[in-house]
């Protein structure tokens, strides 16, 4: 089978010491060409080091495009005809700015790709542009760059897959505390169908320990290919699988960005930036604590035992009962019925029968509010069935939404809380993106038959509280809205990208329509 020959340079980065960590660039790069690598990616900031205090202090250790790095580097690639994508601080020759960036040289040495990152350094560098494009061709298709922290946000990755690239490069500092990278980068190649390679980094910055970080490359399905770390430098080589024709796989590509619910995206563009209160503003329940409820009913249990459970768990206070997906009896919907009549408490499930599917809210006052629930669900503009439960905006979803992060980032833009999710399954997947949905910044909770679980979102570089439970077995959340409506959004976004409504499957070229005066 063709393969592409992948070489990552898992670099020891010693901090402000760029002569050194050029030669030891120079030394990994060459020995990779002899050893035919044909693609060659290098870490984030692979001269300098990561950790800087303000401008005045990186500026020494930044270099322009035509400086000596890329000089030499660029003369490897014409000796080797391969490929190389390396980070270093860029110092913009006409304005002085600086950028974090990441530059791709070709097999002529020229520069096929620059890309600066979005999400970067407050300190000391400028942010990049949104629609700076950040693909470039090669003969086995179209590939990626994002630097570090821009694949955390979900956005970005999706976008690259818009453009067309089949293949996300990764140059990368990112240590295994708090958030793991691994769940991050993991999730990005199952919700865009492409494969990622992380080119991480060893040794310890000023601020930061690497010598337990990772270099990986997953597939589109999610599948973890290569899991490299060393406490010193390493040239890590894998193949890459091609298809027949010698290309980057791209079915699932296509597969998962040919599938998004375009009709539910549209506030991800909503600037909620300047909003100091979403209560406030959005005209939420007054903040406070939901004690959250996932039940993995057994569908094979007798009917009459089937809800016994929530009879032994929370009967009173601010409570909201979620059941998955099942073919529910009349009886026992109505059971439920006067169940949540009795206490006053919430609960919601899907319905599904030969005739259809449908979601049910039970508020404990009135008649359960039902809504169709084809798949996917709510296929015209309107939104999913979204409902206040106590001090929360709880917002029902499809199992769509594990793998569309737009759908989440726009229930959480509209004031949502609780994102619940019905998945048919419940595994490994499942729970990867179940936690992931989190950075949307909104808790999430997913319920099936086969297990559940609820997150709480990140809480800086700390990774969101987590909840589980087992086939017919059950996990509580205590979701504090005053937590969840602390939202920080990266809106540096090409949503003219994002949101197009054709997709071809080269990818969207990053260009703008014309602009027309009235």
């Amino acid at each position: 089978m063709p393969s592409l020959k992948l070489a990552l340079l898992h670099l020891a980065v010693e901090h402000k010491q760029p002569e050194r960590n050029r030669q030891h660039l120079l030394d990994l790069c060459w020995e990779a060409g002899e050893k035919k690598a044909q693609l060659v990616v290098a870490p984030e900031l692979a001269l300098s080091g990561y950790s800087f205090a303000n401008i005045r202090d990186m500026e020494p250790y930044a270099e322009t495009a035509d400086g000596p790095t890329l000089r030499e580097l660029a003369e490897l690639c014409r000796v080797f005809g391969y490929y190389l994508c390396v980070g270093m601080a860029e110092r913009e020759p006409h304005t002085g700015m600086l950028f974090n960036s990441a530059f791709v040289l070709g097999p002529e040495g020229t520069v096929l790709c620059r890309y600066r990152k979005i999400n970067a350094e407050f300190r000391w560098a400028c942010p990049g542009d949104p629609d700076q494009d950040n693909t470039f061709t090669t003969p086995w298709g179209r590939i990626g760059v994002l630097i570090c922290s821009d694949s955390y946000h979900s956005l970005m990755p999706r976008v690259t897959a818009l453009r067309g690239a089949k293949l996300l490069l990764v140059p990368a500092n990112w240590p295994p505390s708090g958030i793991d990278p691994l769940e991050i980068w993991r999730a990005r190649a199952l919700e865009n169908g492409l494969f990622v390679a992380a080119c991480n980094r060893t040794g310890q910055d000023v601020l930061m320990d690497c010598r337990q970080a990772s270099s990986i490359l997953v597939s589109p399905h999610g599948t973890l290919l290569l899991r490299k770390c060393a406490r010193t430098s390493k040239l890590i080589r894998i193949d890459l699988p091609l298809n027949d024709d010698g290309l980057l796989k791209a079915g699932q590509r296509f597969k998962r960005l040919a599938a998004r619910p375009r009709a539910h995206m549209r506030s991800c563009y909503l600037n909620m930036g300047g909003i100091a209160d979403l209560t406030s503003f959005l005209q939420l329940p007054p903040p406070g604590r939901l004690s959250v409820w996932c039940h993995c009913l057994d569908p094979e249990e007798a009917p009459a035992s089937r809800f016994a459970a929530l009879s032994t768990t929370a009967v009173s206070g601010k409570v909201l009962h979620i059941l998955p997906t099942s073919d529910y009896s009349d009886n026992e919907l109505e059971r439920l019925r006067r169940w949540c009549t009795a206490t006053g408490l919430k609960a919601t499930l899907i319905r599904a029968t030969a005739a259809g599917a449908a979601a049910l809210w039970f508020d404990g006052k009135t008649e359960p509010k039902v809504y169709p629930w084809d798949d996917p669900p709510c296929r015209d503009n309107a939104r999913f069935p979204t409902f206040d439960c106590g001090p929360a905006r709880v917002c029902l979803m499809p199992q769509a939404a594990l793998y569309h992060p737009e759908l989440v980032l726009s229930g959480a833009k509209e004031g949502t809380d609780l994102a619940v999710i019905f998945s048919p399954q419940f595994d490994d997947t499942v729970r990867l993106l179940g936690g992931v949905r989190t950075i949307e910044q909104a808790a999430v909770a997913v319920c099936s038959p086969e297990g559940g679980g609820i997150w709480m979102p990140p809480q800086g570089h700390r990774r969101g509280e987590e909840v589980l439970a087992q086939p017919g077995g059950h996990c509580c959340l205590t979701v504090d809205t005053a937590v969840t409506r602390n939202k920080r959004f990266q809106d540096r976004i090409d949503y003219f990208t994002l949101l197009r409504n054709d997709f071809p499957d080269e990818g969207i070229n990053p260009q703008r329509p014309p602009q027309t005066r009235e």
